[in-house]
């Protein structure tokens, strides 16, 4: 734990840490990451929305539109307030979510991540926060049997190896994803495992910086393989909403031109979003891992090595 965090837990000197099931969290962001300043006046409007996995106690005011977020950069890093301020946030959204009936238990940790991608805006992060905690107990756990028709496909998978900055890879090979064989509902439970194992991988690591690189292998695309609504579930609802700030960039790498008219009506459906994506050759990607740690389908096969 950072000290920033340590000094936040003294300063509370919360009594206990309730733990969320499945959830896990790294409220750290790595020393080789930039921070952003926070604003003492946020302003964040919610509306609401649907996702495949909403649960009724969970669709309050809490679905906020690409648009009306901050500005996003080239990489999305969460803000950070002083350890005052995070522990008087963290007290406060405790008291709220202690209020609320029935609310999911939840660690110290997550408080903070939700309490920073608010911008230290308690009404907003306990809201959010209060929505994640309910949905993700509605999904209940998940198994790699849940999600064996996702997997079978081998075309996204968690990275063994962290990258130069501390983030965990989600690799996703488009050409092995075939919109009419896959099971959406499997395909979503697989991308919220993935993201899961992804937070816990970091949690291990004393290197784990609480962000995620995705890699996006676009050799051999073609229609067959646009899947708008999982990409949609995806950007909007598990990095946006769900687990927010934890998707920092995605490199699109080698991408044909058979992906333009998709991305054409994908990327103002994310807006800002849109500019984490980056368009790059597998050299690029590469040199974001230490040697003989880099996926093997960005060393392997056609047009690669």
């Amino acid at each position: 734990m950072s000290a920033a965090l340590s000094a936040t837990a003294r300063a509370v000197r919360v009594g206990r840490t309730r733990r969320a099931g499945p959830v896990i969290a790294r409220a750290d962001v790595h020393a080789t990451e930039r921070t952003r300043p926070l604003s003492r006046n946020p302003s964040c409007h919610a509306t609401v929305g649907s996702t495949p996995f909403s649960h009724p106690r969970a669709r309050r005011d809490v679905k906020t539109h690409a648009s009306s977020e901050e500005t996003v950069g080239d990489k999305v890093v969460n803000a950070r307030g002083s350890a005052e301020e995070e522990a008087l946030g963290l007290a406060a959204v405790r008291s709220r979510l202690d209020a609320t009936e029935g609310c999911p238990p939840v660690d110290d940790e997550t408080v903070i991540w939700f309490l920073r991608d608010r911008r230290l805006d308690v009404d907003a992060a306990a809201a959010k926060l209060e929505a994640f905690l309910r949905w993700r107990q509605a999904l209940g756990p998940i198994s790699e049997t849940d999600i064996q028709a996702s997997l079978s496909e081998n075309a996204a998978y968690v990275h063994p190896h962290l990258d130069k900055e501390g983030r965990a890879v989600i690799v996703v090979e488009i050409s092995k994803h075939v919109l009419k064989n896959r099971n959406l509902d499997a395909a979503q439970k697989h991308a919220v495992w993935a993201v899961e194992r992804c937070l816990s991988m970091m949690a291990d690591s004393e290197k784990g910086s609480g962000g995620i690189y995705a890699v996006w292998d676009m050799r051999g695309f073609s229609g067959a393989n646009a899947d708008l609504e999982l990409a949609k579930f995806c950007i909007l609802d598990v990095f946006r909403e769900y687990y927010p700030k934890r998707l920092t960039q995605v490199a699109a790498v080698d991408s044909p031109w058979q992906f333009k008219p998709i991305w054409a009506i994908l990327k103002p459906v994310i807006g800002k979003y849109s500019s984490v994506v980056k368009f790059c050759k597998v050299t690029d990607v590469l040199d974001n891992f230490h040697p003989g740690e880099a996926p093997a389908c960005l060393t392997t096969g056609a047009g690669r090595g």
